[in-house]
């Protein structure tokens, strides 16, 4: 694993940052990929929430609701609208598909609120709601750009901040980051592959 994180860390000296300035907090997971795609493939990719179980070894399904839970009819992300996170921590091996089972010892459901969909900037970000912000503060966000030589720059950082950080930084932190990685290489594979 240290090579991917190795990896991830020469393409970030590379690529200028799309990513908000975040706060600090306890802790955070970070990743990113450069990917051999046009940047609207990627997009695109990122907002078909109904497809992440075909190639995604951490976030294994996302099902986007509105304030009651209700899942809406098209499952297409909007900002305010919730969305229910089936995520594997640690991630699951890849490759993986549709039918790869979970490990029900690190499944874990994730309760969020979209905050942000920037089509001109191509940045996403989901906050969780599980606990009251005071609590537990973690937005995650996710942003694309083009690189000189014409890849996609795909770039996704989440910082834990509040008393309950210290309880998801001892039992998650490292599964986090793992899961963070995972879905970067696997999202570069699912879009290079067409």
């Amino acid at each position: 694993m240290w090579i991917l994180s190795l990896v991830f860390a020469v393409c970030a000296f590379a690529q200028t940052s799309n990513l908000p300035a975040l706060e600090p907090g306890l802790f955070q997971a970070r990743a990113n990929a450069s990917i051999d795609a046009p940047l609207l493939d990627v997009w695109e990719a990122l907002l078909d929430f109904s497809t992440y179980a075909e190639w995604n070894p951490f976030v294994r399904s996302q099902v986007v609701t509105d304030a009651l839970g209700i899942p809406t009819d098209e499952q297409i992300p909007k900002e305010n609208l919730r969305v229910i996170i089936q995520v594997q921590i640690p991630p699951l091996l890849l490759p993986v598909d549709a039918n790869t089972p979970a490990n029900p010892l690190h499944s874990q459901t994730s309760f969020e609120n979209i905050t942000h969909i920037d089509i001109t900037d191509r940045r996403l970000a989901w906050r969780t709601i599980m606990l009251p912000q005071p609590l537990l503060d973690a937005e995650r966000w996710q942003a694309l750009s083009t690189t000189e030589d014409g890849k996609t720059f795909y770039e996704s950082a989440e910082v834990y901040r509040g008393p309950a950080s210290y309880v998801v930084d001892a039992l998650f932190a490292q599964g986090l980051q793992e899961g963070f990685e995972a879905q970067a290489v696997a999202l570069k594979s699912r879009v290079e592959r067409g």
